[in-house]
C-alpha cells in the first residue's frame, strides 16, 4: 500500500455515500442522535463561551504599545467604545446591542447543528450546493487562520509576562532582529515556545474539548472576579473612565458611533455565529443549546467587557497610566507571583479562544476541501503552521488598514448567515434531507454542485458596505452615507443576503424535501415529520422518539 493510500480517510456511514463516491469522512459524518459522541451537555456549551469571554481580545479594545508606537487594532469591547467617544453606559448599551443580535444567529445555526449532527462545512451544503459550499467555507476558514496566527503572537507575549515573572533577566534578552521586523528576539522566541504548548491539545477531538472549555469556567471567572475587586478597592471606585461624558471629537452622530460600537462588538463573534454547529453537533439536548447561547454571549462575553473597562480605568487611578492591555497591567505590579498568574491565566484564556474560533473551524472547512486527507486533527495542525505563515507581528504592529479589513470582515460572515438561515429556517421550512448533502449528485447539486441564488445574495449583501470598508482601509472620497451604512455592516450584510436568497427562492425555486432525516445511533437514517427532539429521553432507544 502506498503512501498515499495510507493517507486516505474513509466515511463510517456507507448509507451516506452515493454511487460509492464518498465526499465525507468520519469527522465529517453526522453524529448520531444518542451516539456516545454526544458528551455536551449545558456545562460544556456554557464554558465554550467562557473559553470565548476571557480573553485578551474581549478585555482590550484600541491600545497604544508604549515600545512600538503604533495602534493596535484588536477585538473589541467595551474599552473600544469609550475610546470612540461615547459614555461608559452606552458603550456598555452598544456591547449588549451587539451580543443580542448575534447571538440570533448563532441559536439557530445551534439548533441545526445539534438536531442533525452535522457541521457548519456540510450545512452550507445545502444552500450553497456541494460546490458552492467551498466558497462559503474558504470565506470562513481563511480569516481563522490569519486570527490563529495573531492570537498566537498573544500567547507567546503572555508567556512573556510569565518568564520574567520568574526571572527578571529575561527582560534584557538581546535583540538580534532590526526595528524594520516589527517583532524583538525575546517576543519571536515566546512566540514559537507557545506554538509549541498548543501542538498536543490541537490532537485532542472536539468531543473531549469541553473538559478544557470546563476548566476554564472554573478559572477564569474566578480570576476575572479578583481583578474586578482589585480594581475597585485599589481606585476606590471605577475610576475616571466611567464618569466620562459622550464627547465624539470628530463630529459623527452619537447614533452613527453607537452604531459603529454594536457593529465592533458583533465582530468577533460573527464568526462563532457560523461556528456553533461544529461544537453543539456533539451536544446531547437540543434545548440546551439555545439557552447557553443567550447566556453565554449576553452575560458572560458581555462581563469580560466590562471588566476590561474596570480594570483599565482603575490602572489610570493607581499608576496614572492608560492602558487597555491586560498583560501591560501585570507588568505594573510589583508581585512577580501574581505577575506569572496573570501571565499563566490569560496564556490559558487565548489557548482557549485559539482553538474554539479558530483552529477548530479551520480544520472543518479544510476537511471539506480535502475529505480524503483531511480530518480534525490534520487540518489543526495545518492551522497552526499556517499562523506562523501569517507573521502575525507585522499585523499586529505594522500593517494597520489589513487589521481595519480584518476587524471589518464580518460583513462577508454576516452574509453567509443570513443566506444558510433564511435557506433552512425559511425556505427549507426546517426541513433537511442529510442523504443528499452526503450526495454528490443529490437536490443539492443545484447547477453543476453551485447554487448561484447564495453566490448572487452573498453579493448582494456586501456590496452596500464595500465602500465603507475602503473608507475604514484608508481609502479618501468616499460619502459620509456609505460610512454610516457601514456602521451596520454585519445586519445590513445579513438582511440584504438573507432577503435576496428568499425573493430569488420564490421567482426561481428549487426543490425541499417533504420529511426531514435524521441520523439515529447505529448510523441508521429516518425519515420523520420531525421538527423537535425531546430532551427529556435520555437513552439511545428514546432518541428515536420525535415529536412534532
Amino acid at each position: 500500500m502506498g503512501l498515499r493510500q495510507r493517507l486516505e480517510l474513509r466515511s463510517e456511514n456507507s448509507e451516506l455515500e452515493a454511487n460509492g463516491e464518498s465526499i465525507s469522512n468520519k469527522d465529517m459524518d453526522p453524529i448520531p442522535l444518542g451516539s456516545p459522541e454526544r458528551t455536551w451537555t449545558w456545562p460544556s456549551l456554557l464554558g465554550f463561551w467562557v473559553a470565548e469571554a476571557f480573553s485578551i481580545s474581549m478585555y482590550q479594545g484600541t491600545y497604544k504599545s508604549h515600545e512600538q508606537g503604533a495602534v493596535i487594532d484588536a477585538h473589541t469591547v467595551a474599552s473600544s467604545s469609550v475610546n470612540k467617544g461615547l459614555n461608559p453606559g452606552l458603550a456598555i448599551l452598544a456591547v449588549i446591542v451587539g451580543h443580542l443580535l448575534v447571538c440570533v444567529p448563532a441559536m439557530l445555526d445551534a439548533f441545526v447543528g445539534c438536531i442533525f449532527g452535522i457541521n457548519f462545512p456540510v450545512f452550507t451544503r445545502a444552500s450553497f450546493g456541494t460546490r458552492g459550499s467551498y466558497f462559503a467555507v474558504f470565506v470562513r476558514g481563511v480569516v481563522a487562520a490569519i486570527w490563529f496566527g495573531t492570537q498566537s503572537f498573544q500567547g507567546g507575549q503572555c508567556l512573556q509576562v510569565m518568564i520574567s515573572a520568574i526571572w527578571p533577566s529575561f527582560n534584557d534578552f538581546p535583540n538580534h532582529l532590526p526595528a524594520s521586523a516589527h517583532v524583538t528576539s525575546a517576543e519571536l522566541l515566546c512566540f514559537f515556545l507557545f506554538i509549541l504548548l498548543q501542538l498536543p491539545l490541537l490532537w485532542l477531538h472536539v468531543s473531549t474539548l469541553r473538559w478544557m472549555f470546563m476548566a476554564k469556567t472554573l478559572l477564569m471567572p474566578v480570576f476575572g472576579l479578583t481583578l474586578f475587586i482589585w480594581a475597585l478597592v485599589a481606585a476606590h471606585g471605577f475610576g475616571p473612565t466611567f464618569s466620562r461624558p459622550t464627547k465624539i471629537a470628530d463630529g459623527t452622530p452619537v447614533a452613527v458611533v453607537f452604531f459603529q460600537c454594536v457593529t465592533t462588538a458583533i465582530g468577533p463573534k460573527a464568526t462563532l455565529a457560523l461556528n456553533m454547529p461544529d461544537f453543539t453537533r456533539y451536544a446531547k439536548y437540543p434545548r440546551e443549546v439555545f439557552w447557553t447561547q443567550a447566556v453565554g454571549l449576553l452575560v458572560l462575553v458581555t462581563m469580560c467587557g466590562v471588566l476590561g473597562a474596570t480594570v483599565s480605568s482603575a490602572s489610570e487611578v493607581i499608576y496614572g497610566q492608560v492602558t487597555w492591555s491586560p498583560l501591560e497591567v501585570a507588568v505594573l505590579w510589583e508581585n512577580r507571583a501574581a505577575q506569572f498568574f496573570a501571565g499563566l491565566c490569560w496564556a490559558f484564556a487565548v489557548i482557549g479562544t485559539n482553538i474554539s474560533a479558530n483552529s477548530v473551524s479551520f480544520s472543518n472547512d479544510l476537511a471539506l476541501w480535502f475529505p480524503k486527507y483531511i480530518n480534525n486533527r490534520r487540518g489543526a495542525y495545518v492551522c497552526a503552521l499556517l499562523g506562523i505563515c501569517t507573521v502575525p507581528w507585522n499585523i499586529q504592529y505594522n500593517a494597520k488598514s489589513f487589521s481595519s479589513f480584518l476587524n471589518g470582515y464580518s460583513l462577508f460572515l454576516g452574509a453567509i448567515a443570513g443566506i444558510i438561515i433564511t435557506d433552512f429556517w425559511i425556505c427549507r421550512k426546517r426541513r433537511l434531507s442529510l442523504s443528499s448533502l452526503y450526495d454528490p449528485h443529490g437536490i443539492h447539486r443545484y447547477f453543476s454542485g453551485v447554487n448561484f441564488r447564495a453566490i448572487i445574495a452573498f453579493i448582494c449583501g456586501i456590496v452596500p458596505n464595500m465602500p465603507g470598508l475602503a473608507a475604514a482601509c484608508g481609502a479618501t472620497g468616499v460619502p459620509k452615507g456609505a460610512t454610516y451604512v457601514y456602521s451596520l455592516s454585519w445586519l445590513v450584510s445579513t438582511l440584504v443576503a438573507g432577503l435576496v436568497y428568499w425573493v430569488s427562492f420564490k421567482v426561481v425555486p428549487f426543490p425541499v424535501d417533504e420529511k426531514q432525516e435524521l441520523v439515529i445511533e447505529g448510523g441508521e437514517v429516518v425519515s420523520e415529520d420531525a421538527q423537535w427532539v425531546d430532551d427529556k429521553h435520555r437513552d439511545a432507544e428514546a432518541c428515536k422518539e420525535i415529536r412534532s
